[in-house]
C-alpha cells in the first residue's frame, strides 16, 4: 500500500521570478506558523499537558546545580514556562526567543513572577537574532516536538540557533529524541469513523465507511492509541543526538522492518502508529538525573496522542505471524513545515529484508548472529601479518 503524496513533485529548476514566489511563500508560512501561536488556548492545551510540563520541570529544577550561574536561551519561549523554571533553578541569564506577538504578553508574566532582572524577552527568530556582545548560551533549552516528533519542522530552527549560540560544550535539552513505529489495530477508531455507518436506521451505508478510510490515505489520524492495540515490538525509525544532529539529516528519514505479530487471539492489522521518546541528560562526565519523556501507548497521554497510519483495509493477523513495510517521512520542498509521509507494505517472503533484521526469521535470526560474533572478535593486531599464517610476526 502506497499513501499518496501530501504534495506534488516539483523540479528543481526554477526561474528567479519562481524562486521569489517561493520566497514569498514560505515568509506566508512562517508568519501563518507564527501567529497560530498567538492563540491562547494552544499554550493552554500544552500547559494542561502534565507529563509534557513536568518533565521539562523536573529535568530543570530537578539538576539545580546545572544551572545556577548559567546562561540559557529559551527557544520558542511561548508564556515563559520554561524560561521560568530556568530562572528558579538559579540561571544567572535567560534569553526567552518567542517569534510570535505573544512576547509581549511574555514579558508581563516574567515581570508578574519577578524574574525581569533574569529573564530578557527577545522577539524574533532564534536563528536570526543577534545576543549583546556576541554572548554564547550554556544551555538550551526548547519544546520544538510536534506530532509524530517533525511536524511543524521547528527542529530545524533550534538546531540553526545552537549552531550560532550554543558554546562548544554547551548542552541541549532536550538531548536526545527517538521516533518509534508499531503495527496496531484501531478499534475506537474503526467503530466511532468507520462500522458507524454500517447499520444505521436500518439502512447499509457502509459506503460512506469507506470513503472515510480512503480520505486517511491523504492524511494521517492523531489519536490515543492503547497499549493493547499494539501488534508488535517498537521498531525504531530515528534516533537524533541534538548535541551533533545536522539540518540535513532531518530532510529524510526512511526505514524498512520486519517484525512478528504479538496478540492473544486472532485479530485485525490495521494501522502503523508512530510516537516519540525525548531524554533530558547532561555528558556523562556530568552527574545529574536524567528525565524521560515518552509519548508511547503504554505512557501517560499527552497532547501529542499517537500518529496513524490508516492501512486502506484491515488485515487478519495472528501471534507469530511477519508483517514488514517501508516507511519514509519526507519533507515537503513546497510547505517546508510539512512532511510527506509515505507507507509501503512489504510481502515477508518476496522482499529483501534489512541486514541485520530482528523479524525472527531463521535466516534472519542466523545473519544476526553471525554479525554479533563478528563484533565480538578482536581485530588482528598491527604488527602480525595475516596472510602467511601464524608464525609471520614481523621484528
Amino acid at each position: 500500500m502506497k499513501s499518496p503524496n501530501l504534495s506534488s513533485t516539483r523540479s528543481d529548476e526554477m526561474t528567479q521570478q519562481e524562486e521569489r514566489m517561493e520566497d514569498t511563500e514560505a515568509t506566508a508560512e512562517d508568519d501563518n506558523y507564527f501567529d497560530s501561536y498567538e492563540d491562547i488556548e494552544i499554550h493552554r492545551l500544552m500547559l494542561k499537558d502534565v507529563p509534557r510540563t513536568e518533565a521539562y520541570q523536573k529535568a530543570i529544577l530537578g539538576n539545580k546545580q546545572l544551572f545556577e550561574g548559567k546562561v540559557v536561551m529559551d527557544i520558542g519561549a511561548g508564556t515563559g514556562i520554561l524560561s521560568l523554571f530556568c530562572a528558579q533553578a538559579g540561571a544567572a541569564k535567560v534569553y526567552a526567543v518567542e517569534a510570535s506577538r505573544l512576547a509581549n504578553l511574555t514579558r508581563e508574566v516574567v515581570a508578574k513572577n519577578g524574574f525581569s532582572h533574569v529573564i530578557e524577552v527577545v522577539h524574533g527568530k532564534a536563528e536570526e537574532i543577534d545576543l549583546p556582545e556576541g554572548v554564547q548560551v550554556d544551555v538550551i533549552v526548547s519544546e520544538w516536538m510536534g506530532f509524530y516528533l517533525l511536524h511543524e519542522s521547528m527542529l530545524e530552527s533550534v538546531l540553526l540557533a545552537r549552531d550560532k549560540h550554543l558554546k562548544p560544550d554547551g548542552v541541549m535539552l532536550p538531548s536526545k529524541a527517538t521516533l518509534f513505529a508499531a503495527a496496531c489495530r484501531l478499534g475506537e477508531f474503526y467503530s466511532q469513523q468507520v462500522d458507524f455507518w454500517n447499520h444505521l436506521y436500518g439502512l447499509d451505508l457502509s459506503p460512506v465507511g469507506q470513503a472515510v478510510l480512503d480520505s486517511k490515505r491523504c492524511k494521517p489520524e492523531v489519536a490515543i492509541v492503547k497499549a493493547d492495540e499494539l501488534l508488535s515490538e517498537p521498531v525504531q525509525l530515528a534516533d537524533f543526538d541534538l548535541a551533533w544532529l545536522g539540518p540535513d539529516e532531518i530532510e529524510r528519514i526512511h526505514s524498512r522492518a520486519f517484525t512478528s505479530v504479538l496478540c492473544d487471539q486472532p485479530t485485525e492489522y490495521q494501522g502503523v502508529c508512530l510516537w516519540f521518546d525525548c531524554s533530558f541528560e547532561w555528558p556523562d562526565r556530568i552527574p545529574c538525573t536524567p528525565v524521560k519523556l515518552s509519548t508511547s501507548p503504554s505512557s501517560a497521554a499527552t497532547h501529542w496522542k499517537q500518529t496513524i497510519i490508516v492501512l486502506p483495509s484491515s488485515i487478519q493477523v495472528e501471534e507469530g505471524d511477519l508483517i514488514g513495510w517501508e516507511l519514509t517521512l519526507k519533507r515537503s520542498m513546497e510547505h517546508r513545515r510539512r512532511y510527506q509521509i509515505e507507507l509501503n507494505l512489504l510481502d515477508p517472503e518476496e522482499d529483501e529484508h534489512p541486514v541485520p533484521c530482528s523479524c525472527g526469521q531463521a535466516r534472519c535470526v542466523v545473519i544476526a548472529a553471525f554479525m554479533a560474533k563478528a563484533d565480538e572478535e578482536p581485530l588482528p593486531d598491527d604488527d602480525v601479518d595475516v596472510s602467511t599464517g601464524p608464525s609471520s610476526v614481523v621484528s
